[in-house]
């Protein structure tokens, strides 16, 4: 089983953590923590970076390589 961390693990940082991830999509923390090790889906990441452009960029700019959204 994979537990190292993926790099959208950050983002979920960013926005403020697993549970106000977790509350702004209307999901359980389970799905949230899920992502943490496989990446998060890539229409969640779409609907981040509209709703908060500024966490999102702010991400963004810290990974190495640019996102593939």
């Amino acid at each position: 089983m994979n537990t190292k961390p993926h790099p959208d693990s950050s983002l979920i940082d960013a926005f403020g953590g697993t549970l106000k991830m977790a509350e702004f999509f209307e999901i359980t923390t389970g799905a949230v923590s899920q992502w943490r090790v496989n990446g998060m889906p890539k229409s969640r990441k779409k609907t981040l970076r509209f709703a908060r452009p500024k966490v999102y960029r702010a991400w963004e700019m810290s990974t190495k390589e640019p996102a593939n959204v």
